[in-house]
């Protein structure tokens, strides 16, 4: 057997012929012949040259490079450089490393035709050369497809989610798919398009953990008939405690097991951890959702790493050190600074669509009936740069929120728009609430403009804060608190609410050489911190409304505009090091999930 990974001896070389010494066989190597049979690889002619790729998905790409070089090799140029295989056999197959299936691209079959490059003094050179154009092809559609996997994504989620996906990402046509075909240095190439982010890499020395748990029996704990709280005895604590420990939130270096019956309060620091890591609320007490998170299998904690990886690989927040960041599925605002978290706020995002969206939507592209439209309240994937705030909004009520909901509403309560503080708007005049009487009109047809006078218990509270996007999405204050006590916020209308927003707005204002938090305070009817500044913003009050102001509401222009993502992934490592794992509260895993299957098998 050769072994084709090592560097051979060579003698005397011209344009066209190469001397090849091993097993005391004298191979003669003709640059021409070997162009001949890449050639023929792409001769629709030549059906006796079957390709053996099993995943050749940059056929024509290929074959107009090489027409376009004449064919001439770009991998392997001759014998003497079968030593590059396995450096970038290596790449490949430790492409599992980043959440990847090797057998994608072909490792072993590159290996076999290698092999019989030289395997046997017997094999006559029309086959050589075609061993040799098969391991030359192989190698430069699988390196191209590897390289694409890692520097833009396996699967395009422009394509995949449609207009719900707005965070900038390569256009397909602008991606320079080649590219690896035209270094100098193969591998130095290979080494430097490695992902660097923090984020990606934390993830991926995760999948080792994982790994190794899911050789482990994973017994299921039952859950229990009630709550188990401190001090409480339960024949269920040892199973906690060793699942908390198989996780990796008790060390038992530091604490010993003890009390395997009693809830005590060293448990319950590491319960309150692990609940917080699966975005539960952590209030320490062990219910049948804490067990059922506890009772998550690692493929499952595996195929969420994964998918992540596949998200952080689409974009990787390059733009700017610092950065606003929602998660849906963590219903956090967290403030990010040279990759540091300075602080996190409670957010709401819009409602799950219906099960049965796709069939609907269906049925409605059909028939244009507005009837058969179902709801999409679900917050987009977008990016913007938050420019200004507004002080004491105005709420324009959305056509869909009218005919869905104060429709309804109204019809059932006659005082319903009363009570809510509404303007009824007919073109450009106000009509009298008495006069309105929505019976008169089909739901889908309502001549009016409803509008939310600013002050208390307007939906959008005291402030909203305004970014472009096509989605028409913002941040904005909200009087309905409960949410934010519950760990699935996705109640909205697709707009993110937040529950502290002048922590918010403190942050964006503080480098803000007009406007500060006690002035939005004051604005909004709340006391400042200071109260000296109360006269100060009496006498800057009509300079700083000007051109941006009408009636209550007031536009605070930033000087500085702050990157914002809306994004959505469902594994993380926190700032402490901590894996962190949440619900796929969309179902945007699973259509992940389904579009890489049949691009990664």
């Amino acid at each position: 057997m050769v072994f084709w990974g090592t560097m051979f001896g060579c003698g005397n070389k011209s344009s066209d012929e190469h001397k090849l010494l091993t097993n005391n066989e004298k191979y003669h190597f003709s640059a021409a012949s070997y162009q001949q049979a890449l050639s023929k690889r792409f001769d629709s002619t030549a059906t006796s040259l079957t390709l053996p790729f099993t995943h050749f998905v940059h056929y024509d790409t290929l074959g107009n490079f090489y027409s376009q070089k004449e064919f001439y090799p770009t991998v392997i140029k001759s014998l003497d450089d079968l030593s590059i295989i396995n450096p970038i056999l290596s790449f490949l197959e430790h492409a599992n490393e980043h959440g990847l299936n090797p057998q994608k691209y072909d490792c072993q079959l590159i290996r076999s035709e290698a092999e019989q490059i030289l395997d046997t003094a017997t094999l006559n050179d029309d086959l050589r050369y075609q061993h040799l154009a098969n391991v030359e092809l192989l190698l430069a559609n699988a390196v191209v497809t590897y390289a694409s996997d890692l520097r833009y994504g396996v699967v395009n989620p422009v394509a995949l989610y449609g207009e719900s996906y707005g965070i900038p990402v390569v256009d397909s046509a602008k991606r320079t798919l080649l590219q690896p075909l035209y270094q100098e240095n193969l591998l130095a190439y290979l080494n430097e398009i490695q992902p660097k982010s923090e984020r990606y890499k934390k993830l991926q020395a995760l999948l080792p953990l994982y790994e190794s748990l899911q050789r482990q029996t994973w017994f299921p704990i039952r859950p229990p008939d009630k709550k188990i709280k401190l001090g409480e005895k339960s024949s269920l604590i040892h199973q906690v405690i060793s699942r908390l420990i198989t996780l990796g939130f008790i060390d038992t270096v530091k604490t010993k097991e003890k009390n395997l019956d009693t809830y005590d309060s060293t448990l319950i620091k590491a319960v309150r951890a692990f609940q917080k890591a699966s975005g539960l609320i952590n209030d320490g007490d062990i219910g049948k959702a804490t067990v059922e998170k506890l009772n998550m299998k690692p493929a499952q904690y595996l195929e969420k790493i994964k998918l992540t990886l596949e998200r952080f690989r689409w974009t990787s927040y390059t733009d700017s050190s610092h950065y606003l960041l929602v998660n849906v599925p963590d219903f956090y605002l967290r403030a990010i600074e040279k990759n540091n978290e300075l602080f996190n706020i409670k957010v709401c995002t819009g409602r799950r669509r219906p099960s049965n969206f796709e069939a609907r939507m269906k049925i409605y592209e059909k028939t244009k009936n507005w009837r058969n439209r179902p709801d999409d309240w679900e917050t987009p994937q977008l990016y913007g740069r938050i420019k200004y705030l507004i002080l004491n909004p105005t709420w324009t009520v959305p056509t869909n929120i009218i005919r869905e909901e104060i429709y309804n509403k109204s019809l059932k309560d006659s005082l319903y728009l009363r009570k809510e503080r509404f303007k009824v708007m007919l073109g450009n005049k106000e009509v009298n609430l008495a006069e309105v009487d929505l019976r008169k009109y089909p739901r889908n047809k309502i001549p009016y403009t409803f509008v939310q006078d600013p002050g208390a218990g307007n939906a959008l509270g005291r402030i909203k804060f305004m970014f472009a996007n096509k989605f028409d999405i913002y941040l904005h204050d909200t009087p309905t608190r409960p949410p934010f006590f519950t760990s699935n916020r996705a109640v909205s209308h697709g707009c993110i609410r937040l529950e502290k927003p002048l922590e918010l707005a403190e942050y964006v204002l503080k480098n803000n050489s007009k406007w500060n938090t006690d002035f939005v305070k004051i604005e909004i009817g709340l006391s400042p911190a200071d109260k000296s500044s109360i006269a100060e913003f009496r006498n800057l009050r009509t300079e700083l409304r000007q051109n941006f102001s009408l009636g209550k509401t007031t536009q605070v222009n930033l000087e500085r505009s702050i990157p914002l993502y809306v994004d959505y992934f469902t594994a993380w490592v926190d700032e402490k090091g901590i894996p962190n794992f949440r619900d796929d509260v969309y179902g945007k895993d699973e259509k992940l999930k389904q579009a890489l299957a049949g691009k990664l098998q």
